[in-house]
């Protein structure tokens, strides 16, 4: 594959400084007409790419064509505004820098029913495309389908990994769950509940996998009364319909592992409307350590990732996919940390904790 030509190459070919060539490339006023002239024209001779027409003087359709990557998510996601805005940050963050542009489509829920794909991914003027969060699998089947460059955040766990021709980026889901499951075992739980759409995405699943796996490794069972699983619509998102939810079962648990930290929020918030208290009644932990947990009053057992890895590291993938598209396709899940909280601190470990301040208080 041909060597990327960079503004050093141009410079070193000229004999003049990088920051030279790149003020000549935009059109500075320092720089002067016929210095510009020469980069512009050795430039175009090594096969720059990032010229625009109205320094080379060439007309649109001659000029270097702009590379475009398409960003397709969904119109309402339920994960959270700011985790997703971190995402696209990150994304918009490689491709600037690689001489991308992004083209961003929200799918509507009735595209997704009517299978309808976007303008964006038909019309043939862009290099590959970045699907954010799981859709439905028959729709993510009509993207698999297309013949270009694809990297997923996320995906429906229908979809086996195994043979899947497509790149996955995810974050580690199963291992801390499983962690902090083992916590509240360790704390003297014995009925645990589990909330969340395990059937919207793999990584909710991967979730579920790791709450199974810590029942298993200490021989106990998981009562399916307590937990919450069903397909919802909002994905449990929306307190109402959690609500009513947790008001159908047959009573609550000691705990409650959640997919994510606003569904445990919301937990939280039902706990303190039915009259009991957390951690002294009930014990809850999230996942994505989001800012409105900071709000609670005490910190929230959660998992912490980095959403704007999340982009960046789907972005360098289908960059290396568009590179070598005959690779191996890879799933990719991003490092994650437990952060413990007091929203599941036993009574012992508060005990404990507020005699070290005390103690620390003294000296």
């Amino acid at each position: 594959m041909p060597k990327k030509i960079t503004t050093s190459d141009i410079s070193l070919s000229l004999g003049i400084s990088r920051n030279t060539v790149s003020k000549a490339l935009n059109d500075h006023p320092s720089i002067t007409v016929e210095t510009k002239r020469k980069v512009i024209e050795q430039a175009i001779a090594m096969g720059y790419k990032k010229i625009k027409p109205s320094v080379s003087g060439q007309p649109p359709e001659t000029a270097g064509k702009l590379k475009s990557i398409a960003y397709i998510t969904k119109h309402q996601l339920h994960h959270g505004i700011g985790f997703w805005m971190n995402v696209m940050s990150g994304v918009e963050q490689i491709l600037s820098s690689n001489g991308y542009e992004m083209k961003i489509s929200f799918i509507k829920d009735e595209d997704i029913q009517s299978l309808a794909l976007p303008a964006v991914l038909t019309n043939n003027d862009i290099d590959g495309f970045i699907v954010a969060g799981s859709m439905v699998k028959p729709y993510t089947d009509k993207l698999m389908e297309l013949p270009m460059p694809k990297v997923f955040i996320n995906i429906n766990p229908e979809f086996s990994l195994s043979g899947l021709q497509a790149d996955v980026v995810f974050m580690e889901n199963e291992d801390s769950v499983y962690r902090i499951t083992r916590h509240l075992i360790a704390a003297g739980h014995s009925s645990i509940g589990f909330i969340g759409d395990i059937s919207s995405c793999r990584s909710f699943m991967e979730r579920w996998f790791g709450f199974q796996r810590a029942h298993f490794d200490t021989d106990r069972s998981v009562d399916p009364a307590y937990c919450i699983l069903a397909p919802s619509p909002d994905g449990y998102q929306q307190y109402e319909g959690l609500a009513r939810s947790l008001k159908e079962l047959r009573s609550l648990p000691t705990a409650f592992v959640c997919v994510n930290d606003k569904i445990a929020i919301h937990v939280i918030r039902y706990a303190n409307e039915t009259g009991k208290s957390v951690p002294q009644d009930i014990a809850v932990s999230g996942f994505d350590q989001i800012e409105e947990a900071s709000l609670l009053g005490f910190t929230l057992t959660t998992v912490a990732n980095d959403e704007l890895q999340l982009g960046l590291r789907a972005t360098e993938q289908l960059l290396q996919r568009l590179n070598k598209p005959d690779r191996a396709f890879e799933t990719i899940r991003l490092a994650t940390s437990v952060v413990f909280g007091e929203s599941t601190s036993s009574s012992n470990q508060r005990m404990t904790e507020r005699m070290t301040d005390q103690v620390a208080d003294t000296r």
